[in-house]
């Protein structure tokens, strides 16, 4: 069997899944950041690489709102979701795949799969958001194909403080 015709089972993520998905994160994303690493950029994060900030991340979320794409038993993808029952909009918070790994339809398979827990969950709409420069193309391809539709264009900026600042 050949990697592209793995199978991918899509699964609820477990507690076991932690350290997995904090270094999953830093691989999928390692290649759509900027030219310039965020540490060259910005310097540490309150003390601590970007990549070690978003491995944390994925260390502390509620992995009940986390599913995970496996192909042969290996996490290949994740994404993630939010609720918000007040406003009845699901969010997508991430949705990542290995690079080696692109190209299969896991990402949309991932998203779908969101989508109908968002639906499951009494959601009325659903939001996603992603970066507007070139790596993320085909995310934003994905979501168009999916039926989400632009709502705003932004830029999120950033600014170092000085050190200390209160």
């Amino acid at each position: 069997m050949t990697q592209e015709s793995t199978e991918i089972e899509i699964r609820q993520a477990v507690e076991a899944d932690r350290d997995t998905l904090a270094k999953l994160i830093v691989r999928a994303f390692a290649d759509v950041t900027t030219n310039r690493s965020r540490e060259e950029q910005f310097g540490l994060i309150g003390g601590r690489t970007w990549d070690e900030w978003e491995a944390d991340i994925m260390r502390t979320i509620d992995v009940d709102r986390v599913i995970v794409a496996e192909a042969a038993g290996t996490a290949v993808g994740f994404a993630t979701y939010e609720l918000d029952d007040a406003t009845r909009i699901g969010t997508v918070s991430d949705n990542a795949v290995l690079p080696e790994f692109r190209g299969r339809g896991i990402g949309a398979q991932l998203l779908a799969r969101v989508l109908g827990l968002l639906e499951e969950a009494g959601m009325e709409f659903a939001e996603v958001s992603t970066g507007s420069d070139d790596p993320y193309t085909p995310a934003r391809r994905m979501y168009e194909r999916q039926g989400f539709r632009p709502y705003f264009r932004s830029v999120y900026y950033m600014k170092k403080l000085k050190q200390g600042a209160v």
